[in-house]
């Protein structure tokens, strides 16, 4: 039993690397040898598969999370920086056509 716990304690730290078909075939070994009940293997593969989907989540935020603080120190040029200046670009368009309207107006 002990040898049990063991297993199971390293499938749980490595989890989030494994697929639930590897799960359900540790257990079933487990089972299988009499380690555990199978209303026990059961439970087990629902926790662990559901560790896992949790794991992998907070995984992906993390790394998104670094990807993003990466790019905003790295003084990445954004989408929305691009957008912005677009915007600034048009909004200087429109005010020298403006001008050279004025301009046309006063010299005509």
């Amino acid at each position: 039993m002990k040898e049990s716990v063991r297993k199971l304690g390293l499938i749980g730290a490595g989890l989030w690397a494994m697929t639930e078909e590897r799960v359900n075939d540790l257990v079933k070994d487990l089972v299988d040898k009499g380690d555990i009940s199978k209303e026990e293997g059961k439970k087990a593969v629902q926790d662990l598969v559901e560790e896992s989907k949790k794991q992998r989540v907070d995984l992906e935020k993390k790394i998104s999370d670094k990807i993003q603080d990466a790019i905003s120190k790295a003084d990445v040029f954004t989408r929305k920086d691009m957008h912005e200046l677009e915007s600034r670009l048009e909004t200087l368009e429109d005010e020298v056509q403006k001008m050279k309207n004025k301009e046309k107006m006063f010299f005509k």
